[in-house]
């Protein structure tokens, strides 16, 4: 049984690959009517929606006669696009070979699109679940979301709405003395702004005929660039950082010591390749990335705006951005404008599905741990967070059998890959923390649609 479900799942895998779903401008819909024919005539209900033409989600439900939580397996159908010249393969082949399943979306996020599809047959078939399971592949996370989990949870709660969400995010293994998998239980909001500077025209061949606004743009950028916000610690990153050290054979009293303010700070210092990563879960960043002023190359400069890319902790909001813009700016005039808003979301660690996951990989990696993990990107669970109140992780369990920093590159980048023996190891894991989440449970009992 388990030889021919990893089967389907790579078959399902490479065909998913095989539908080009990159964002912009998505097109999920081919790829939702794909699985919808592997849900037909299987015994449960599902929808196949669409946002807009060609924005396709799929939810599909079953619920137990027995009670108990509503879970929700999320994942989503979306790429980003692949440069064909730069692959070793076509990147939307789906090519099985050398041991691996390859193309964009083999790891991000298909791979969970179809294990989770596996897992929610399995158990909806068995009918080894209590109360709700759903499963949901959405539409354009990978340009925020809101054609796909987020119009579900405005437009369509009914279905969606859940007490615990298994998303992507976390997951993969960190290597070590032993290994841990990081389960992403917390992210950082999202506030992007634009900053509006102004000037006064005049002739490039005489600067100071002028005031030019791209010089204030250009301070600004170096200003905000070289000045770091003050470490502040949270609990998905402290337990992080210790279970990361216990890992590496840092006896537990260090590492709690370590894992600590103030010495914290100089964690990522020992962290190498994953310095940037570390520091940027220790505080609020703010990253200057576009500038745009000028029409002409002989004209001084009248305005300039620039666009900084700001990620907050949790805890964090619009009015402290302000506040530290104006100190880090004193003595510069300018406008401040937010382009793009979303609060941090984060969920509790005491729940019966973190316990699950702790659980499961204790039996399936003897020694291996679990640790939180706050991603300093966005994912559809904060949707669920914000809109439900749900206990949302990223679990998409993933071994290292290639390097960790290989691993990540190929996540939005080139030559994107996963082993089918992760595969196989990934569906087992996910299918084993449902099982222990839902012990007891007797096979074979009636269930009922959902309306």
């Amino acid at each position: 049984m388990q030889e021919s479900s990893t089967s389907w799942v790579v078959d399902l895998l490479s065909r998913l690959i095989q539908v080009d779903t990159t964002n912009p401008p998505g097109n999920e819909t081919p790829a939702a009517k794909l699985l919808a024919e592997e849900l037909e005539g299987r015994g449960v209900e599902y929808k196949l929606l669409e946002s807009a033409p060609g924005r396709g989600n799929i939810v599909a439900w079953a619920e137990s006669r027995e009670p108990g939580p509503s879970l929700l397996l999320l994942s989503h159908l979306d790429v980003v696009p692949a440069r064909a010249e730069e692959w070793s393969v076509d990147p939307f082949s789906g090519a099985v070979k050398d041991g691996f399943v390859w193309g964009r979306g083999a790891l991000d996020d298909k791979l969970s699109v179809a294990v989770m599809l596996r897992v929610f047959l399995d158990l909806a078939e068995s009918r080894g679940f209590k109360g709700r399971l759903i499963y949901a592949a959405t539409a354009d996370e990978e340009m925020g979301g809101r054609m796909g989990a987020g119009w579900l949870v405005e437009k369509h709660p009914e279905l969606v709405r859940a007490d615990y969400v298994l998303n992507e995010g976390g997951g993969f293994e960190v290597p070590g003395k032993r290994s841990v998998f990081l389960v992403q239980t917390a992210e950082k909001g999202v506030y992007w702004f634009r900053l509006k500077f102004k000037g006064r025209p005049g002739h490039a061949s005489m600067p100071k005929s002028g005031d030019n606004a791209l010089l204030k743009a250009a301070e600004a950028a170096v200003r905000l660039g070289r000045r770091s916000p003050p470490v502040s610690l949270n609990q998905h990153v402290k337990l992080f950082v210790e279970r990361v050290l216990e890992s590496r054979g840092v006896p537990s009293p260090f590492s709690k010591l370590l894992s600590a303010k103030p010495l914290v700070s100089l964690v990522p210092r020992l962290a190498g390749e994953s310095a940037p990563m570390l520091d940027a879960m220790l505080r609020n960043t703010l990253a200057p990335t576009v500038a745009r002023g000028g029409d002409k190359v002989n004209v001084i400069p009248s305005s300039c705006e620039l666009s900084v890319d700001c990620r907050l902790l949790p805890g964090y909001g619009e009015e402290w951005v302000r506040s530290y813009v104006l100190g880090a700016l004193r003595g510069l005039d300018y406008e401040l404008e937010f382009i793009h808003r979303d609060q941090a979301t984060e969920s509790p660690l005491s729940t019966p599905l973190y316990a699950a996951i702790e659980r499961a990989v204790s039996s399936e990696v003897p020694g291996a741990l679990v640790s939180p993990y706050m991603s300093t990107g966005g994912t559809d669970s904060r949707f669920f967070r914000l809109a439900f109140g749900s206990a949302a992780y990223g679990f998409v369990p993933v071994r290292a059998d290639v390097p960790l920093s290989e691993l990540l590159k190929m996540v939005h980048g080139v030559d994107e890959r996963v082993s089918v023996r992760n595969v196989e190891f990934c569906y087992k894991l996910t299918r084993r923390v449902l099982e222990v989440l839902f012990p007891g449970v007797t096979r074979g009992s009636r269930s009922r649609a959902h309306p």
